[in-house]
């Protein structure tokens, strides 16, 4: 489980887990080495951009939310730099000129701009307490097809608010292929497999209308569920307007 950077030390490990990994395309080498291979104090790292082919290492520099230029005038020279957020009036563009004169830094890349990391759980002593429950939605989301991780992920992020049957399936139809091919049974039951899970992750309100169970935080199951897509199913987790559409 994944939760949100509270300092720089908890930003590298996160960094470092296999959930940034496959947001990122970045990946950790190992400390900067000089000319005749003794560890350089700074920069922080050596990581490996895999969003290029072929494969590139970088210097890199870790910072927790810098409030300006200041914060990485004793790091040297560096390539990328990755901050979980900006201090009080710090703007992305600025810091990142002054980045470049400064530290021949040519990106900076702040992940509370992705929404995969915006929709972590904190981390807090509430948080993890439910770590049993997070992990029993994981066993029971990895049993199911991608279509249904998808569609109690979002009746997690509407919780305490019900989703109608048909509205959720003409979204699922449209998304996926494989349930617009289906019978109509057939995509009934791509959503309603989750009343009989052990532990149930829906349940039944009335008619067609259903919602996350009670039973398990909603904000930590959709955290789990946005991460387990993110990872395990490599697809998209639902988005603002996925849900808009179910709110109307």
């Amino acid at each position: 489980m994944n939760f949100k950077a509270i300092d720089e030390a908890s930003l590298r490990h996160l960094f470092s887990s296999a959930f940034a990994g496959e947001v990122l395309h970045l990946s950790y080498l190992g400390p900067v080495l000089d000319s005749a291979g003794a560890i350089e104090s700074s920069p922080d790292c050596m990581i490996l951009d895999k969003r290029v082919h072929p494969f590139k290492p970088l210097r890199c520099e870790f910072k927790y939310v810098p409030e300006g230029i200041g914060a990485f005038s004793h790091n040297g020279r560096f390539e990328i730099a990755i901050v979980w957020s900006l201090g009080p009036g710090v703007t992305k563009p600025l810091l990142l000129e002054a980045l470049l004169k400064q530290n021949e830094c040519s990106e900076l890349i702040v992940l509370t701009d992705m929404k995969a990391f915006r929709d972590l759980p904190p981390y807090s002593v509430a948080s993890l307490s439910k770590l049993d429950g997070i992990e029993l939605i994981r066993d029971v989301a990895l049993r199911r097809d991608l279509p249904t991780v998808f569609a109690v992920c979002i009746a997690a992020r509407l919780f305490p608010d019900k989703f109608e049957l048909d509205r959720m399936m003409s979204l699922l139809s449209t998304r996926f292929p494989e349930v617009k091919q289906m019978k109509p049974q057939g995509r009934a039951n791509v959503v309603s497999a989750c009343l009989q899970t052990k532990p149930p992750l829906l349940e039944h309100m009335h008619g067609q209308f259903y919602r996350w169970t009670s039973e398990i935080d909603s904000t930590s199951g959709a955290a789990a569920l946005s991460q387990l897509l993110t990872k395990n199913f490599l697809a998209d987790p639902p988005s603002d307007d996925d849900l808009a559409g179910f709110r109307r």
